[in-house]
């Protein structure tokens, strides 16, 4: 039993101090190394489950919940990187983003070539508009793996968003050069040849990403914006009734067929048609509101617009001169 004065009973009632008992388990852990590494793998397989139970309460937003087991670890494991790293994310997701910087840049110190931790600091700083940050820890960590396929996208994103998108075609093409059939390389390829006005070379990537990954149904957004740039009209227009198979209640794909309804076809009638649809939806769409509004307005014109012209035929008509 211990006592206030730090003594401990043993077990044959000799008086041993608290010093001395850690000495003796310091003792015996020497002398019986097998102990030792089972403590640590204990340790450590406790440690994972509860990084595992911080990215599950992560992942279903349960905030506080991943705080409250997070926060004890960072205390204890200060110099574990596994454990910033979940840190990292958490705050992340939260939208804490110098907190996250500040997880991320401690993995870094720790692991000065731990590549997703420069991925995920290149991203958050892209999610504060920071693209000159976001850019050098980019080009660090292509710098790391010139292989990874993330990091070299990640960086293509960041010139497509800087517009140097020659830059960005051209580590585009290092990818594909690299795997010419990774679908998400050619949608890449198809969001820079669009922005260039190179509308058949788009459109050419487009269709390649959505054959290797049908899966992708958004894509078909892409397509059918390419295709109008081309003036493909109806390709636009099959291109967002196959997304809309797939996900019938997709707001931005109903909002994209009515603004290609009445724009390319003048079917006032059929873009009504998906803009209620969005209302049914999302009551609050002010996309679809005004839309509505729009077309009402146009068809009040059309009408006025045919009973001018047919009494103008008529007035013709009847006020002919006779011979």
């Amino acid at each position: 039993m211990v006592t206030r004065r730090g003594i401990i009973g043993s077990a044959n009632g000799a008086a041993v101090s608290a010093p001395e008992a850690l000495f003796a388990c310091l003792c015996l852990l020497l002398a019986n190394p097998a102990i030792a590494v089972q403590a640590a793998y204990v340790g450590a397989a406790s440690l994972t489950q509860e990084l595992q139970k911080v990215d599950e309460l992560t992942d279903a937003r349960s905030f506080y919940k991943a705080r409250k087991i997070l926060e004890p670890l960072l205390a204890e494991h200060p110099k574990e990187p596994l454990v910033h790293r979940c840190a990292g994310r958490l705050f992340a997701k939260m939208g804490l983003l110098p907190r996250a910087i500040d997880e991320y840049n401690a993995v870094v110190a720790l692991e000065p070539n731990n590549l997703s931790a420069y991925i995920e600091l290149s991203k958050a700083f892209m999610a504060r508009e920071d693209l000159n940050q976001a850019m050098v820890f980019a080009r660090q960590s292509v710098k790391i793996d010139a292989k990874s396929s993330e990091a070299r996208l990640l960086l293509v994103r960041i010139l497509m968003a800087k517009s140097l998108l020659l830059e960005a075609e051209q580590e585009l093409q290092r990818l594909l050069r690299g795997d010419p059939n990774d679908a998400q390389v050619h949608f890449m390829a198809a969001n820079i040849y669009r922005e260039r006005g190179e509308g058949s070379l788009a459109l050419g990537h487009i269709e390649k990403a959505i054959q290797l990954n049908p899966q992708k149904h958004d894509w078909l957004l892409e397509k059918s914006d390419i295709c109008t740039l081309l003036n493909r009209h109806d390709e636009a227009k099959a291109s967002l009734e196959k997304l809309l198979q797939y996900e019938p209640d997709s707001v931005e794909g109903l909002n994209r067929l009515a603004r290609v309804k009445e724009n390319s076809f003048r079917d006032y009638d059929g873009a009504m048609e998906c803009y209620k649809r969005v209302i049914e939806i999302d009551p609050d769409s002010v996309t679809a509101l005004a839309g509505i509004e729009r077309l009402k307005s146009k068809k009040n014109d059309l009408a006025g617009l045919w009973k001018h012209q047919l009494r103008s035929n008529f007035a013709k008509l009847f006020n002919k001169p006779k011979n």
